[in-house]
């Protein structure tokens, strides 16, 4: 029977193959829409991890000059406790 040569058979199967690798990028769980979500999750993920990483080493950094008494971060936390100059500063308004 010419139905049942080899060649015939493999081209049903890579059909079948096709048919069923196109239904599911089109309905499966993870189509080119959600592996586009992933990418921009995985990115804004990254960017997060960064700014919360240097947060981190900011917060680790003024700790550690609070500890250690260091004059010029000691300056910098009473101006900001007190924000208007102090006698003898000069303040220029630039516009």
């Amino acid at each position: 029977m010419k139905f049942f040569k080899v060649t015939i058979l493999v081209n049903i199967f890579f059909v079948f193959i096709i048919f069923y690798l196109a239904y599911h990028l089109i309905y499966g769980n993870f189509n080119i829409q959600n592996y586009l979500v992933y990418k921009f999750e995985e990115k804004i993920w990254k960017q997060k991890q960064e700014t919360l990483d240097k947060n981190i080493a900011d917060v680790a950094m003024d700790l550690n000059a609070l500890r250690l008494e260091q004059e010029d971060y000691l300056e910098e936390l009473q101006i900001q406790n007190n924000p208007l100059p102090n006698e003898g500063e000069t303040v220029l308004k630039l516009d």
